[in-house]
């Protein structure tokens, strides 16, 4: 059976403003609660039989890191989970999972996520879409996401992130310098470097700069609300946050219609359509944002947790890179990433029928002792080159730059400006988040 057409059709105009996308808008509190509650009560259930998969998806106090290494270490490379989704922790499968263009981030069908999303889970259990993010365009065609990347490429790419770096630098000893003796990484540091860069990328005004903030904070939650149910109100939050910097973007690409700049969006502009231009833009927020913050929060815990490697920093600046690097590894920012069959195939030897659901667990990938020397091991002088499989998806792979350069300024600069660093106390993390390990607070102190 050949690659369904219907995927490499252009979804991002067909699909955004479907009645059927704003589905989710209209649910009543109750019915939007009741489907919730009712994923959630599945997630529960299969929890119970030991399932790993259903226990990562529960998301509540198991060691996600154990439950990695159980995914990864099951008997065959690929398998199912009572959920329904075949996953996957070993990494030539997750690679050869990540790289194969009949698997998709939709359903092949376009109706077929939203048919399924609100139907009685009862008679209907698919757990691999909770709520729709079309409208964030989360989910859409991997024709799309290819058409966005090369559009976005002059302003997203290596070589734009190295034109940044002067910039970057200047935020982040700003941001550094403004910490006091005791303070938040995520809070304090870590989002807010990534949300003025966002912002800067995407051309944000002044005025509109605290607006872009606080959708940004509500939509931090969008790459988990896909796998795993949210409270109601969380839920709610994210929806109208969705459709606020949707608002927002879609003034800011209607501006650059009429008076082109060097930001993101006219030069998504330049290279496609204003429905290009919107959907990169919303996705800097809904995906950029958290990616970066993420990748800085668990860069700068895993090396306070190692203090030589903090101290290595400090003796060879140049390491920051490699910091990263090994942070993508060890602890990536995005743990899970979700495919939909297009077609019946083989994968693993494992016969996966058309439309289900294949899920890569990526963080047990990177510690696959098959292809890593000493996997759980955390060290910053490993060679590059090893592939990991981190930011591998086609919106993460879009901020990879991105969230690098943020990343290594940020382990760079804190080590500089504040080189005696250390926790307070451990990292708290916002339950039901299997797919970013979202940290709620990270208190840290810095004294001279």
């Amino acid at each position: 059976m050949t690659h369904t057409e219907t995927d490499e059709t252009t979804t991002a105009e067909t699909t955004a403003d479907s009645p059927a996308a704003t589905e989710q808008v209209q649910q009543t509190d109750s019915e939007l609660g009741r489907h919730l509650l009712t994923a959630r009560g599945f997630h529960w259930i299969y929890g119970t039989g030991g399932d790993p998969y259903a226990l990562t998806l529960r998301a509540e106090s198991d060691d996600p890191v154990a439950l990695a290494r159980r995914i990864r270490e099951s008997e065959t490379p690929l398998w199912q989970s009572a959920t329904g989704a075949w996953v996957t922790g070993r990494h030539a499968t997750a690679a050869d999972v990540l790289a194969d263009p009949r698997l998709s981030l939709r359903h092949a069908d376009l109706p077929g996520l939203q048919r399924h999303v609100f139907s009685d889970a009862w008679s209907n259990p698919k757990l691999c879409h909770i709520i729709p993010l079309d409208r964030a365009f989360l989910h859409a065609s991997g024709a799309d996401h290819e058409r966005w990347r090369r559009a976005a490429e002059p302003a997203l790419g290596e070589a734009a992130a190295d034109g940044r770096r002067k910039s970057a630098e200047r935020v982040h000893q700003e941001t550094a310098d403004g910490l006091g003796a005791s303070f938040d990484l995520m809070a304090d540091y870590s989002r807010p470097v990534a949300v003025e860069a966002a912002a800067a990328l995407l051309g944000v005004p002044d005025a509109q700069r605290d607006r872009f903030s606080r959708a940004c904070v509500a939509l931090g939650v969008a790459l988990d609300a896909a796998l795993c149910p949210q409270p109601l109100v969380v839920t709610r939050r994210l929806v109208e946050a969705i459709e606020d910097v949707r608002d927002l973007v879609g003034g800011l690409v209607t501006a650059r219609q009429a008076e082109p700049g060097d930001d993101l969006l006219s030069t998504v502009l330049r290279a496609g359509s204003p429905a290009d231009a919107l959907a990169v833009g919303v996705l800097t927020a809904a995906a950029g944002v958290e990616i970066t913050a993420g990748l800085i929060n668990n860069a700068v815990e895993a090396l306070l947790a190692h203090p030589r490697q903090w101290a290595l920093l400090g003796e060879d600046a140049e390491l920051a890179a490699g910091a990263v690097e090994e942070t993508l590894r060890y602890a990536p920012p995005v743990r899970l990433e979700s495919r939909i069959a297009a077609e019946d195939l083989t994968l693993a030897g494992q016969d996966v029928p058309a439309d289900a659901q294949v899920v890569v667990h990526v963080g047990a990938a990177n510690r696959d002792p098959g292809v890593f020397l000493s996997p759980e091991h955390f060290d910053i002088t490993r060679p590059v080159g090893q592939g990991h499989l981190a930011l591998s998806g086609p919106h993460t792979s879009l901020f990879g730059a991105f969230a690098r350069l943020q990343a290594e300024t940020a382990v760079r600069t804190l080590r500089e400006r504040h080189p005696r660093l250390a926790p307070a106390d451990g990292v708290q993390r916002r339950m039901r988040s299997p797919v970013l390990g979202g940290v709620l607070r990270f208190t840290l102190t810095s004294s001279t």
